[in-house]
């Protein structure tokens, strides 16, 4: 069967590095998609594990699936990128190598983007589960922004979760957020671009299963990690010491680039200075 105008191609994007603990599940989870028109698109960002043979042993089994292992790390960000750029479908959705979902994600993602042409953006419901897959008492907030103007949903998505950034995206409206921002928050930088293009919606049917096993006890411990050889969320010296200070200047950037009338730029930049801090404060403690 051939992806046609009716039944779109979705690409996969999985970005990884040394996952062997847990990306056998996670290519059994897409390889398990009800909608049968996907490629899954695993770049490899040169790991030094089991990771690259146990992709290829899913490949042998499933021509959807391709390979590309980088020479060396460039860390987190670059490699989204490079999974982005294998992508042939109308539709994108990143996956961790270490998450799951259940079998309708894709195609209920697929049914709400086909019939809502304002909409960049779908997700699904999000369910947190430990390294050993048992449920954790963790609950997650969602936000489903039809009906509201542009600048309603930058400032939703400001002060909601970064679940979304998983979910299924139009691809050239993506694309068109190229390149994407290497730093703390980048996440969050994304989100606000895509939320300036179109409306998020919430598929109310479909699970994604986060998997919590890193633990990190803070907000610091996290941050390092960001800065970590392996991830290099993080690179210039200013931003290792201050991890979240680009990201303020990186928001402000978006909303003066964006199609924006010029009376709700200034709207928009006056309400975004004073909530900075408290954003920050409420992420750092966990609870958005």
């Amino acid at each position: 069967m051939a992806a046609t105008i009716e039944t779109p191609l979705v690409s996969i994007g999985l970005p990884v590095y040394n996952e062997e603990r847990f990306i056998d599940a996670t290519l059994a989870s897409l390889r398990q998609q009800d909608y049968p028109y996907i490629e899954i698109l695993v770049s490899d960002n040169a790991s030094t594990d089991r990771t690259v043979e146990i992709c290829k042993r899913h490949a042998a089994e499933d021509i959807r699936i391709r390979i590309k292992v980088q020479t060396s790390n460039s860390g987190v960000t670059p490699n989204f990128e490079n999974a982005l750029a294998m992508a042939n479908g109308r539709y994108f959705m990143w996956a961790a190598g270490h998450d799951l979902w259940t079998p309708n994600f894709v195609s209920e993602c697929v049914a709400l983007l086909e019939r809502q042409p304002g909409a960049c953006l779908a997700f699904g419901s999000s369910r947190w589960i430990t390294g050993d897959g048992e449920p954790l008492p963790i609950e997650s907030g969602w936000t489903d922004t039809r009906g509201m103007s542009a600048v309603a949903r930058a400032f939703t998505i400001f002060w909601g979760n970064m679940h979304p950034v998983v979910g299924m995206i139009r691809t050239a409206d993506l694309r068109a957020c190229l390149p994407l921002h290497q730093l703390a928050g980048g996440d969050l930088v994304l989100l606000m671009q895509l939320a300036l293009r179109g409306h998020f919606v919430h598929a109310t049917r479909a699970e994604w299963c986060r998997r919590e096993f890193r633990m990190e006890k803070s907000h610091s411990e996290k941050l390092k990690r960001y800065a970590g050889a392996s991830t290099r969320i993080v690179r210039s010296p200013l931003g290792k010491l201050f991890p979240m200070l680009e990201l303020p200047a990186a928001l402000v950037k978006v909303l003066m680039k964006s199609n924006l009338p010029a009376s709700d730029k200034v709207l928009a930049l006056a309400t975004l200075a004073p909530s900075l801090p408290l954003r920050y404060l409420v992420g750092k403690r966990g609870q958005a």
